[in-house]
């Protein structure tokens, strides 16, 4: 990390605000004692001037990527029980016992619904550095009750405890990169946290290579869970705190010193970020506000993107992906999902390269009508596959298809999107509502798929895939407000427009 580069930019902000003084500040926030301590030091003259371009991304991408390390925990917590779920079983003595053995792999999501829940007021009452240092308690804790559990009961405590850590980070990682990053980079930047998702996906499947040699490696495949862990709680305390949050909590001096950290220069009001005024205290929003007239629109796409990012099928395709390699000649479960995750990281990466030049909803056209023919394609092949030479090869390239294109849109921007639309008195509760239909759609595919597999047949439940993907479409095209290139305060106003 650029912990030097940054306290320098830091020690410059007296000279640029004109004092080196702290602000006379009751309420203030020792989140930011190290920002304070620096601008008594004696400042080089000479007043700054705003990072552009390529700097000004180098200046910003140290805080992003720390803070992206909660998105990393997120996907390593998430894939790292599939692999060794039957070996923990086997030594924890519930091999036999299908119920406990679902409740190892379920208790992560209980307890990321109760810390999605409370993390967006964590986030606004503390603050997001706070909140992010906080997260990472929970998921050292259960890391470590994972690894050395002995019984059931150590792992299900160990693993919700991660779940309540992933939950609160997943509400405000993507918070946060939306308030620190420019507007002409947000896009870019916030994809970030949805690669790193797919990057400790990929990592929990790497992971457990050598468990076909060492059935006792399950134990280390946990404990590794405490570096990033570990690594977020440690970094968070020396990266800015969002200037935007400052702001809301009237702590002016303390908000110049992290856009000067964060760009360059001390921006204020034409940072185009949403604040309240220089030097007072705006108060957090009711919950009940979400539901107002003001944010009808705004709460509308948020859950609404979650939920059909649900229900368009990653989670079926996900399912079947080991049976259509197998059918394709793959007999390797391995294999099968390191090119599963692996081609989901690839489309991660070309949605962060593209998004801020294409647009938001441009990509989630594509990703959606590539999802529905994929889909359509599956289901074709599952039909006739005792009848088609090609039906498993076809339904694999499939597969990796509807990946490709999840990737490039669905994947990453209703997180991205949902740190973009809502006010800042609203977004950290807004969030949590958001991410709440996230865990709960979620839940409720998976307890419903097989059901409904065996009662209809796999290849009808695809084509209903594709129907919601097209449904998605026409949501996309009517309801979704373009966000590239706009400043959180434009998006704002935007919102306000189509409200009225």
């Amino acid at each position: 990390m650029r912990a030097p580069g940054v306290t320098k930019r830091v020690v410059r902000a007296s000279a640029t605000t004109g004092g080196a003084e702290n602000d006379a500040d009751a309420d203030a926030d020792d989140s930011t004692t190290s920002v304070v301590d620096l601008e008594k030091a004696a400042p080089p003259p000479g007043p700054a001037t705003p990072l552009e371009g390529s700097a000004l991304v180098a200046n910003v991408l140290p805080a992003v990527l720390v803070a992206a390390l909660g998105a990393f925990s997120f996907g390593f917590h998430l894939g790292v029980v599939n692999p060794a779920l039957e070996h923990l079983a086997r030594d924890l003595g519930i091999a036999a016992d299908a119920r406990l053995k679902g409740f190892v792999v379920s208790a992560v999501l209980a307890g990321a619904t109760i810390g999605s829940t409370f993390g967006g007021k964590i986030a606004d009452a503390i603050g997001r550095k706070r909140a992010l240092v906080a997260s990472a308690g929970p998921l050292f804790v259960g890391s470590l009750l994972c690894s050395y559990a002995t019984n059931v009961a150590a792992m299900l405590i160990g693993r919700a405890l991660c779940g309540v850590g992933l939950g609160a980070a997943s509400n405000v990682v993507p918070m946060y990169i939306a308030e620190i990053s420019p507007e002409k980079y947000r896009g870019s930047l916030g994809s970030l946290n949805q690669l790193l998702i797919t990057i400790g996906i990929l990592c929990a499947v790497v992971a457990g290579l050598p468990l076909s040699g060492d059935p006792a490696w399950w134990r280390t495949m946990f404990l590794l869970g405490v570096i990033p862990a570990g690594l977020q709680g440690a970094l968070m305390t020396v990266v800015p705190e969002s200037p935007s949050w400052l702001r809301r909590r009237g702590k002016t001096r303390e908000a110049q010193a992290a856009e000067l950290a964060l760009w360059g220069a001390v921006l204020g009001a034409s940072a185009g970020e949403d604040k309240g005024d220089d030097g007072a205290k705006e108060a957090d929003a009711p919950i009940s506000d979400l539901f107002a007239a003001e944010n009808r629109r705004q709460m509308t796409i948020g859950t609404a993107l979650f939920f059909l990012q649900q229900m368009t099928g990653i989670n079926a395709v996900i399912y079947f992906s080991s049976a259509m390699f197998v059918a394709a000649g793959v007999e390797s479960a391995v294999a099968a999902s390191v090119a599963v995750v692996a081609t989901n990281v690839f489309g991660t990466f070309v949605s962060g390269q593209v998004l801020d030049r294409t647009g938001r909803k441009p990509l989630l056209y594509v990703s959606f009508v590539g999802m529905g023919l994929s889909c359509l394609c599956i289901a074709y092949a599952m039909a006739w596959q005792s009848a088609w030479a090609l039906a498993g090869p076809a339904a694999v390239i499939a597969t990796l298809a509807y990946i490709m294109s999840f990737g490039l849109g669905v994947g990453p921007i209703p997180g991205l999107m949902s740190s973009e639309i809502f006010s800042s008195r609203v977004r950290g509760s807004a969030m949590s509502a958001c991410l709440m239909t996230h865990w709960v759609f979620n839940f409720f595919i998976g307890q419903m798929f097989l059901p409904v597999v065996e009662a209809v047949g796999a290849p009808a439940v695809f084509v209903g895939f594709a129907g919601m993907c097209a449904v998605s479409v026409l949501f996309v095209k009517t309801t979704v407000l373009e966000t590239k290139g706009k400043s959180l305060d434009v998006i704002q106003k935007e919102m306000a427009a189509l409200n009225a």
